[in-house]
């Protein structure tokens, strides 16, 4: 016979058991949804990458020669160039982010620093750091002002 001490220890098992494979069970859900989160942060990038090879603005070409060149004349090739560059610093701090929360892998993020190194020698990319510093995200600023080094192209 069983006695109600035993089927009660048994009832507690049970649920024991029940409660761990539930716990596991949104164990599992959560990480799926992270990694689903992650991905969609990426291709998120990606589509901003794409959607900056697609298209080009001229709305704002007097606040960026303000912001750059307040005593200089730019001309529209200057300026379209400059805003590809601003729009491309701004996606690279994005993969900057996420590489920092490990979303990214590195070499994934290789693959945006080379872009970025090779956005570091354009002849108004340094102007353009110094005129946004405090505008991104502080590591990255610092980053790219590694890249550049000491820098003629820099205001003095």
């Amino acid at each position: 016979m069983v006695d109600a001490t035993t089927l009660t220890l048994l009832a507690t098992m049970v649920q024991t058991v029940v409660i761990t494979l539930t716990l596991l069970v949104f164990i599992f859900q959560f990480r799926s949804q992270e990694r689903a989160i992650r991905e969609s942060s990426y291709q998120n990038l990606l589509g901003r990458y794409n959607d900056l090879m697609m298209t080009s603005s001229s709305n704002d070409d007097l606040l960026l020669a303000r912001l750059l060149s307040p005593n200089m004349e730019l001309d529209a090739k200057d300026l379209a160039s400059i805003r590809r560059l601003l729009v491309s610093y701004g996606i690279i701090e994005e993969a900057y982010e996420l590489y920092k929360k490990g979303w990214i892998d590195n070499e994934s993020w290789e693959q945006w620093n080379s872009w970025l190194k090779a956005l570091c020698r354009h002849p108004h990319f340094a102007r353009l750091h110094s005129s946004t510093t405090g505008m991104y995200d502080k590591d990255f600023e610092e980053h790219v002002s590694r890249l550049l080094g000491p820098s003629p192209n820099a205001p003095q």
